[in-house]
């Protein structure tokens, strides 16, 4: 068995934040997961590099676009490293290789009739890349970027949408689940949109020169958003031992579910590709309750949490806090709070009692090495119910706290037969190798120090106190 797990390829016209790091680690867990069932797994991330909001960001930096890109990359990679990121493949998508298979693609779109060169005119937000309906604005402004969009007309290359839904019904095959849409509150949002009615996308820019090609039109770049949904095909075709398409899962926020589950869908039918098997979308966080915002100046950086809390414990965090698909809170003082309480009180002072009571009182303990998963906790990351399988695991934590504490065994050693002793902790210390088993996706370092200090019986802290 293999697996073709996507994260969507971030836009680099700024450093990474919690929202990036987020997808890429649950993108991660499922990795990590799947390869601890002994399959074959290919973890495919990277940065989406054309387009008018990169140039527009480099001009600003007074930057050559190569030049921005050239130093920005580098900082999703330490980032990607500092999380504990195991990714088979970094994808740019101004690999030349790329580039040369956007145009053919585009070809092909061409020469089956589902391309046609139009004028057009509307209201386009330039933080988007996408013209905006009168009825995507609030109060005149783009809902995400609150800007006022700038009325543009150009002569555009447009892909026919509207007839490709319907030639190859795009709607059946999205309720029949050939491609899935997941949550189901997400399908549901889907659906609605094309039932509203679909319009023709333009996947031409006429006045961005930062882009591919437009194939016979040099006058033209192909739109960003075809030139980035097409890394997760070019991949399949670049690397030389690279994921087979179609992809198991395309992981993304909710704000580009339309291109992932309309656009792309309608592209890969028209050219007689296979769907993606499903699409996830999760939801927003807001930070300390409010929308993320360098105004405000409540931007996360990932790197700085984990500088603070390690890379295991902002990982615990971000999926334990809420479910995966909803919207969320978080905040620096959520991630301490798990820290100190769920980690370090529980797990930690569990794990550390448990290796002094044995080792002070030289107790034989055999100690099995925990070859299965739970299969509730399994359906749970499978379903990306992270939040709910982390619940299950501190369940296994809470439950062995309570055991040893009703069992006294610092108290037993000192009247009772050893034997007996002995049998406690054996209990205590398999219930310690299958949450450190379980927590392998989730926390790979912390799984790692418990794996070495329940061979070697020597405790050391695997949450050391916060400094103020």
């Amino acid at each position: 068995m293999s697996k073709y797990i996507t994260t969507p390829i971030y836009y680099i016209n700024d450093i990474p934040h919690i929202g990036h790091a987020y997808t890429t680690i649950a993108a991660d867990v499922l990795s990590r997961y799947y390869k601890l069932k002994g399959e074959d797994v290919f973890l495919l991330t990277g940065t989406d590099e054309h387009g008018a909001k990169i140039a527009e960001a480099a001009e600003k930096a007074g930057k050559s676009p190569e030049k921005f890109i050239e130093e920005l990359v580098p900082k999703f990679k330490e980032t990607w490293s500092n999380l504990n990121i195991e990714y088979s493949e970094f994808f740019q998508t101004t690999n030349p290789k790329h580039e040369k298979l956007v145009q053919e693609f585009v070809s092909k779109l061409q020469e089956l009739g589902y391309i046609e060169k139009r004028k057009y005119k509307g209201l386009y937000c330039v933080g988007c890349e996408k013209f905006l309906t009168k009825d995507d604005l609030v109060d005149g402004r783009c809902p995400d970027h609150k800007t006022e969009p700038v009325k543009q007309s150009e002569e555009n290359y447009f892909f026919l949408l509207k007839k490709a839904a319907k030639d190859f019904d795009l709607k059946g095959k999205i309720e029949a689940g050939q491609i899935k849409v997941s949550p189901q509150s997400r399908k549901n949002e889907v659906l609605g949109k094309i039932k509203v009615g679909l319009e023709d996308v333009s996947i031409s820019r006429e006045s961005v020169e930062w882009g591919v090609k437009f194939p016979g039109d040099d006058t033209q770049t192909v739109y960003v958003w075809v030139d980035a949904l097409l890394n997760y095909y070019s991949a399949t075709k670049i690397y030389k031992d690279g994921p087979k398409w179609p992809a198991d899962l395309h992981l993304m926020a909710k704000d580009i579910l339309w291109f992932h589950a309309i656009i792309w869908p309608a592209m890969l039918l028209v050219v007689g590709e296979e769907l993606p098997k499903e699409v996830f979308a999760h939801g927003f966080f807001t930070v300390g309750g409010q929308k993320m915002s360098k105004t405000v100046g409540n931007v996360l950086d990932p790197n700085d949490l984990v500088k603070k809390f390690g890379a295991d414990a902002v990982r615990y965090a971000l999926l334990r806090e809420f479910p995966f698909g909803a919207d969320g809170d978080i905040s620096e003082e959520k991630i301490a709070a798990r820290y100190q309480n769920d980690l370090g009180n529980e797990l930690g002072n569990l794990l550390q009692r448990t290796l002094t009571i044995i080792s002070k009182n030289n107790l034989k303990v055999k100690i099995m090495e925990e070859t299965r998963l739970d299969d509730s906790i399994r359906k749970s990351i499978e379903n990306l119910e992270f939040n709910d399988a982390l619940r299950k695991i501190w369940g296994i934590v809470r439950f062995t706290n309570q055991f040893i504490d009703e069992k006294k065994p610092w108290e037993m050693v000192k009247v009772i037969n050893t034997g007996e002793v002995v049998e406690v902790m054996e209990y205590i210390v398999s219930s310690l190798e299958k949450i450190r088993k379980h927590l392998e996706p989730f926390m790979p370092e912390t799984s790692e120090k418990m794996k070495k200090q329940l061979k070697t019986l020597k405790p050391e802290p695997l949450f050391p106190r916060l400094e103020n």
